[in-house]
């Protein structure tokens, strides 16, 4: 009988934490190393000193290309 196995890799998992997460120990810390951590940017919604525009809608003409 041959139980779950490992998306990455094809071995038999072998706990349950691993059946459940689906990759094995192993491939898990692999794939941990090589995809780094790029932090998500904060929004900067108010700047000081800077005012917000309003959007208008611009037509654009002849003379404006």
């Amino acid at each position: 009988m041959t139980g779950p196995s490992c998306r990455v890799c094809g071995r038999r998992l072998r706990s349950e934490k691993t059946r459940a997460r689906g990759i094995g120990p192993i491939c898990a810390r692999r794939t941990r190393q090589t995809t780094p951590h790029i932090p998500t940017p904060t929004p900067d919604h108010h700047i000081p000193g800077q005012d917000e525009l309003p959007l208008v809608h611009h037509q654009p003409t002849l003379w404006s290309l």
